[in-house]
């Protein structure tokens, strides 16, 4: 039975398994960042996609990793100089294999509506990171007034978290939606977390498998935050990490938690 993602966030202790998030949605199977990839995820029981927000040159929010569209389309260029209309025209499946040939950039709406009643989302708003802007990058306060349009307008109402590298970004986010869940996202440390915490109020930490230590688990329990791991694709990692009593795992591959047997009674027993 699927995780009430309303309820595990208001009330941790009753959470009776990790949160199971599909990295870019069920990105071993299918094109990262599709709706193939989102469907697929949610065919393997994911509880929640992850995926990621770029604007167009037209200000729309677009579900897309890299800065530009080379890598996961048939197109070149940077996608804050694209328009809607020409990043709709590429192809983002056959890279991956010829039977996903046809599949679009779905924009943030569309990934709302897809996820309304199936899932829960973590969108990571794309963003400077430690204060370096990375070329054609959008405005983190454009980039959060865009989204918080299209969530206001949304009839999503499931779990959602709004992650970042940037807190820039994550404070044009606070300002934009005084009541969202947001994540800070980790790769090398997690310096600055306690005062960012006390400036824009966050739910979730969100660091890198080479970060995972029970100190930093302590230190998101300290502060009353989930704190969920990515990204994870062996087994025998899932498991040293859910023993270190974290609240998830992001993977590219959702099917990583069929293989772990007794996996809910071992992660109760580790936070306790």
């Amino acid at each position: 039975m699927r995780i009430d993602l309303h309820r595990a966030a208001r009330l941790p202790r009753l959470v009776t398994r990790p949160l199971r998030f599909a990295h870019r949605g069920a990105s071993a199977r299918a094109p990262e960042n599709t709706l193939a990839a989102f469907r697929e995820a949610v065919r393997l029981g994911a509880d929640a996609v992850e995926c990621d927000v770029h604007l167009s040159r037209d200000g729309v929010p677009v579900i897309l990793h890299d800065d530009t569209v080379d890598r996961t389309t048939d197109g070149r260029g940077a996608v804050a100089r694209l328009t809607l209309a020409e990043i709709r025209r590429l192809d983002a499946g056959a890279w991956f294999a010829s039977r996903f040939r046809g599949e679009r950039v779905p924009t943030l709406e569309e990934t709302l509506d897809f996820a309304r009643g199936r899932c829960g989302l973590n969108l990571e708003i794309k963003g400077p990171d430690r204060g370096r802007r990375a070329p054609d990058a959008a405005d983190p306060r454009a980039a959060a007034a865009a989204v918080a349009r299209v969530l206001r307008r949304s009839r999503y109402r499931d779990y959602l978290v709004l992650s970042s590298f940037s807190a820039e970004a994550i404070l044009a986010l606070r300002a934009a939606l005084p009541r969202a869940r947001l994540g800070l996202l980790a790769s090398r440390s997690l310096r600055g977390v306690r005062s960012l915490h006390r400036r824009a109020g966050l739910h979730a930490l969100h660091p890198h498998v080479r970060l995972a230590s029970r100190r930093r688990v302590r230190l998101a329990r300290d502060l009353g935050l989930r704190i969920y791991f990515w990204t994870v694709n062996d087994a025998a990692l899932a498991r040293r990490l859910l023993l270190l009593g974290c609240d998830g795992l992001m993977t590219d591959d959702p099917a990583l938690f069929d293989g772990i047997p007794g996996l809910a009674r071992r992660w109760a027993s580790a936070r306790r």
